[in-house]
């Protein structure tokens, strides 16, 4: 449980108020600005406090029972507004621990605050005693449902607490009727006395008493235990057990013990009982009786060192433990003696250890030697048609034997080599490992493997693989070893091969490194589940981490920032496989703040040509973003023309509002390009591979724009014949532009608020609930702020499409930009009617230039439109622009700019500027005399500059 203090309220102020409160004293605070997100915060984070609003708007109720759901014993406090009846009684029906009104008076806020982490710690500890107490009583349950027999713990007055294990069928009760009552009462009366005698012997002396009864052909056996706590008694365990089985195989015992007898006395070797400690005989079979020649009292109480040829052997044999003799003779009454393998057992009888002697009579062993020497025989045949180098030496190194391809390999004769030092034709260092090996040799590791370098006579070195396998006597004593030698001077050379390929390998891999760190782009490769394999120097600087903390880590955990594009572009290649090429977004960075990157990733494939990771390459494009800001600056933005300074503005905003999925609502008269302005939203974002999908909401009625949007099943309405997608669904994982929202009815507004609250919508006539994840903007020219003071639309719908407003200025507002789009728009219809315009004289520029525009950018376009239709030649002039349009524009020019009377639907402070001569002047000294940039301060034309300065005869 974390000490964590969350408050949860929707007004942000209150949050920040209480927030800077508490970190005051020095409490950790988290702010959540709705139930919602409050509870996935106590999900994650586990609170030790609460503080939530409760009102019409917000329900801190919710919080009690979500945090009981999670199992926290974390206290709720609600933040109720001063205007509240009985805020007393809204807590307590909540369940909270107690209320707080706002205003927030700082020491009220101070004081419910400790109450409520001391509330929080009264809570776990109890929740902690509980846990301990339920665990304490489930081991003892658990310990007396271990026991085979039937428990009882009785108090200090012998009255059953609780009992466990088959009551009903040894005393023919059910478990439920014992508790409470005195124990003896359990018993017929023949028997009760006898468990109260036990009792009482067990009170009295302090000690467990024991009871025992035969019953029904069953033998019960009782302890009673009595409990101490000091010197105080407090009570009884009494376990009572069927020991039937027990007394059963305690005859069966004895009955076994008769049957070893009858095996032990007609065994046909001898066996022998030795005492360990003395070496006497305690007892024999008859064949030992036999073979001895002594009767059994003899036998008995004799020495075992008197009855054996080498006594010291067996005597060790025993001492040690030793579990065979192979070889040794047993010496008879008679004086003869006979050759025996003595096998040895040990086990204790009354407190004394016993050996089992068991004399197997090998007589026969001379047949056994004899055919020995006949294996040995056919083991030479065998060994001297080997290709193997096979010798055997003694422990000092003298050769015993060599078959024929050692002799070939040293080129002498076998008379020449045996008796040779085998030690002598290897190096110091191979002498000395197995000299050692054999000085201090382990019967656990018999066999010694080496790989020795031997030169030949003439001069030839060869690396032989030598296996030496200890021969050993019966006690376990080297006599001799045997080596078998493979000649691996191949095997060797392709090793050295290896090495020097490795390390060429190793060396080509230290120069791949070194370029990798050296690339500028930021290099990181991930496996199939996103963990690190490896980064370059240029990484590291950009994400910021170091390599030790980053290898074999979850990239997530790396970053810290689940919506790192970095992460979500590696996520997209590992799920489709498919790689990204120049993709373009500005990264934040701890170390060089903002980056404007381009993002190339791609799969990793393995060599079975599966798919087993990715690699990202970051590029940073900073310094070619900002030329080509510069260039955007100068002609346009994503599909938008102008170079004005509040188009300028409108670009940087809408470049920062590309990457959010934040709702955007963008505002502006009509024809002021609004539809533009969304899709340079879409296509400058994560979602621009995605649908756009587009409603005009003002084109349809209610129930159609319903349907348009939540889409509807087959049958909700009559010509419903089957069912339909919304634009809603076919813009999943994309964008919908709601253009017009300010025109759509009031039972519309209700559920695109909820939609746009929860991501959640039903289709028409069904009552399935959907999610969307769908970024929305919305568009409208009608002042919504009115409309919510006229009541037409929905106060709370227009806070939740109001996060980020974007208003386009209208073009008497840009007519800076007149020039520019009026080339774009030639252009344009250049192509579409197959002609070509040089431009527009320089009076239609004028004329263009003094109009107010209430139909914007698209009135100009149109009006542009009719004059390339009518256009026969390259320069579009006065007579091809529209009658009525010049006329307009004309009477507009005449009117005085101080006149209260303004152009239809064109606010008088928003009529044209038409410079003077002192302000062109003016402007011009400014501009040191350069013209251009004068004529773009002026929002004029340059051609338009010309000719004025020529008509005041300042052209020079």
């Amino acid at each position: 449980m974390s000490s964590t203090i969350l408050v949860a309220d929707g007004d942000a102020s209150i949050r920040a108020l209480i927030k800077d409160i508490l970190e005051a004293r020095g409490y950790q605070v988290e702010t959540a600005s709705s139930p919602a997100s409050a509870a996935a915060l106590m999900a994650r984070r586990g609170p030790a406090l609460v503080l939530a609003a409760h009102g019409e708007e917000d329900d801190g109720g919710s919080l009690v029972h979500e945090a009981a759901r999670l199992g926290l014993v974390t206290p709720v406090i609600l933040l109720i507004s001063s205007t509240s009846d009985n805020p007393g009684r809204l807590a307590r029906d909540c369940g909270a621990m107690a209320y707080l009104q706002k205003p927030v008076i700082r020491s009220q806020l101070e004081m419910l605050v400790r109450l409520g982490l001391a509330e929080n710690e009264l809570r776990s500890t109890a929740t902690l005693q509980e846990a301990r107490l339920s665990t304490a009583q489930a081991f003892l349950k658990s310990m007396l449902n271990a026991d085979e027999g039937v428990i009882f713990l009785l108090d200090d007055e012998a009255e059953v607490i609780d009992c466990s294990g088959p009551v009903e069928s040894l005393l023919g009760r059910e478990v439920g009727e014992c508790a409470g009552r005195p124990y003896p009462s359990l018993f017929s009366d023949a028997v009760a006395n006898l468990h109260e005698g036990a009792i009482a012997k067990a009170r009295t002396t302090r000690e467990a008493a024991r009871l025992e009864e035969h019953r029904s052909g069953m033998v019960l056996e009782t302890r009673v235990r009595p409990v101490l706590q000091g010197d105080t008694l407090s009570g009884f365990v009494v376990s009572l057990r069927d020991i039937t089985t027990r007394r059963r195989g305690e005859v069966g015992l004895a009955e076994s013990e008769k049957q070893y007898r009858s095996v032990f006395a007609g065994a046909s070797d001898a066996i022998i009982l030795a005492d360990r400690e003395h070496g006497t005989v305690m007892e024999c079979n008859d064949a030992a009786c036999r073979v001895l020649g002594y009767d059994s009292a003899e036998v008995r109480g004799m020495a075992v060192q008197d009855m054996v040829a080498h006594p010291e052997q067996i005597m060790a044999a025993m001492n040690q433990g030793g579990k065979r003799v192979s070889y040794d003779y047993l010496k008879r009454k008679n004086g003869s003696s006979l050759p025996v393998e003595m096998s040895m057992s040990y086990f204790t009888n009354a407190g004394r250890d016993v050996c089992i002697l068991y004399a197997q009579d090998i007589s026969r062993r001379r047949i056994v030697e004899e055919a020995l020497r006949e294996g040995a025989r056919l083991y030479r045949a065998v060994v001297e048609d080997q290709t193997e180098l096979i010798c055997r030496y003694a422990p000092d190194g003298k050769l015993t034997f060599v078959n024929n391809a050692f002799e070939r390999f040293v080129g002498q004769d076998e008379e020449d080599v045996l008796g040779s030092d085998f030690f002598a034709s290897m190096g110091s260092m191979d002498r000395r490992i197995l000299t050692e090996w054999l000085d201090h040799f382990d019967p656990s590791r018999p066999v010694l493997d080496r790989e020795v370098l031997h030169i030949r006579p003439n001069g030839e070195e060869r690396w032989i693989s030598w296996t030496h396998r200890a021969v050993l006597n019966d006690r376990n004593s080297v006599v001799e070893i045997q080596a078998v030698g493979r000649d691996v001077t191949e095997h060797k050379a392709a090793e050295n091969a290896l090495a020097r390929a490795t390390q060429e390998k190793e060396q080509y891999r230290l120069n791949l490194e070194a370029t990798f760190a050296s690339i500028p782009d930021a290099i990181l490769t991930v496996d199939s589940g996103l963990s690190v394999i490896a980064t370059n120097n240029a990484a590291k600087s950009l994400f910021g981490f170091e390599e030790e903390r980053s290898r074999g880590h979850r990239l997530e955990d790396v970053v810290r920032d689940e919506n790192n594009p970095c992460v979500q572009v590696l996520r997209q290649v590992l799920r489709t496989d498919k790689p990204v090429h120049g993709y373009e977004i500005e990264l934040k960075t701890a170390s060089m703040g903002d980056r404007m990157v381009e993002i190339n990733c791609s799969p990793l494939v393995d060599k079975d040509r599966r798919h087993a990771g990715a690699v990202l390459i970051v590029r940073d494009i900073s310094h070619i973003a900002d030329l080509e800001k510069q260039l955007q600056q100068r002609h346009g933005f994503r599909g938008i023309v102008g170079r004005s300074g509040p188009m300028q503005d409108i670009y940087q905003l809408l470049e920062q509002l590309s990457s959010l999925d934040s709702i955007v609502l963008i505002l502006g008269e009509s024809g002021t390009g609004k539809e533009l302005a969304a899709e340079a939203l879409l296509y400058g974002g994560v979602r621009a591979g995605k649908p756009l999908i587009k409603v005009n909401c003002s084109a349809l009625s209610e129930s159609l724009l319903e349907s348009e949007l939540f889409g509807h099943v087959r049958g909700a309405f009559t010509g419903a014949v089957r069912d339909k997608v919304g634009r809603i669904q076919a813009a999943q994982g994309g964008t919908l532009f709601l253009d017009e929202i300010g025109d759509i009815s009031p039972m519309l507004q209700l559920k695109l608020l909820r939609f746009l609250e929860s991501r959640e919508y039903e289709r028409v006539g069904e009552s399935r609930t959907y999610t969307a994840d769908v970024r929305i903007i919305a568009a409208t020219n009608a002042d919504l702020r009115e409309a919510v003071r006229r009541g037409s639309f929905r106060e709370d719908l227009y806070y939740r499409l109001n996060v980020m407003p974007v208003t386009l200025p209208p073009l008497r507002d840009r007519q800076a930009d007149i020039p520019m789009l009026t080339d774009h728009f030639l252009s344009m219809f250049a192509e579409n009617f197959g002609k070509h315009f040089d431009g527009v004289s320089e009076e239609v520029m004028d004329l263009l230039l003094t109009y107010s525009w209430p139909g914007n950018v698209r009135e100009l376009k149109h009006a542009l439109e009719h004059a390339c239709i009518l256009c026969q030649g390259k320069t579009v002039e006065l007579r091809h622009i529209r009658k009525d349009l010049v006329d307009q524009i004309r009477n507009s020019a005449q009117e005085p700019a101080s006149a209260t009377a303004a152009e239809p639907g064109v606010p008088a402070s928003f009529m044209p500027y038409r410079p003077g001569r002192d302000d062109i002047l003016a402007v011009l000294r400014d501009c040191g005399g350069n013209k251009v940039q004068a004529a773009r301060r002026l929002g004029i034309h340059r051609a338009t500059l010309y000719r004025k300065l020529k008509a005041w005869g300042l052209d020079a």
